[in-house]
């Protein structure tokens, strides 16, 4: 076999064997995810949610919770202020108060609960910090009532909000 024949066939063997060990490293790193969010009751939604986040991958159960808080807080923002639009432009009396409401749910979301959740996750209180996480669950729910029967145009991202409050609770329960 001639030096090239040889260099040809060695690379392509360390290609192989580089590209099964990534898949490998993988495949631990994801595993994590997995095995933690099995501990919520919305499995796809914390899959989804953590493997959005590159420091996922590197991550022990803490350092997922501490994204999940992120994620939440980032989420309840934008629906605060996709809220907020929303209340601007309603005439009707009873989607005023519907929306007024809602605001005030998000905005105790946005600025106490979730800084709240922070605080006590970054001092080792994760009962404090998952009892703000399920907080916030409640302050989406109390949202999402507001609309009972009625089409509410931003009843997604409220579910979302809701979903990932839930998740979170369940990761900080794991730590303690």
């Amino acid at each position: 076999m001639s030096l090239v024949a040889l260099l040809l066939v060695h690379l392509l063997l360390q290609s192989s064997i580089s590209c099964s060990a990534s898949a490998s490293v993988s495949k631990i790193e994801t595993r994590l995810i997995q095995e933690t969010c099995k501990h919520t009751d919305y499995y796809n939604l914390c899959v989804a949610s953590l493997e959005s986040d590159p420091r996922s991958l590197n991550a022990d159960v803490k350092e997922l919770a501490i994204i999940l808080v992120e994620l939440l807080q980032a989420n309840a923002n934008e629906t605060l202020w996709h809220v907020g639009d929303l209340f601007k432009k309603v005439s009707d009396p009873a989607l005023y108060r519907f929306y007024g409401t809602c605001i005030e749910e998000y905005r105790a979301i946005v600025e106490r609960q979730i800084p709240e959740a922070i605080d006590a996750l970054q001092s080792g209180d994760y009962m404090v910090s998952k009892k703000d996480a399920e907080a916030a669950a409640a302050h989406a729910d109390s949202c999402e009532e507001q609309f009972a029967g009625e089409t509410q145009p931003f009843s997604d991202q409220n579910k979302a909000v809701h979903g990932l409050s839930l998740v979170t609770s369940s990761i900080l329960g794991i730590l303690g």
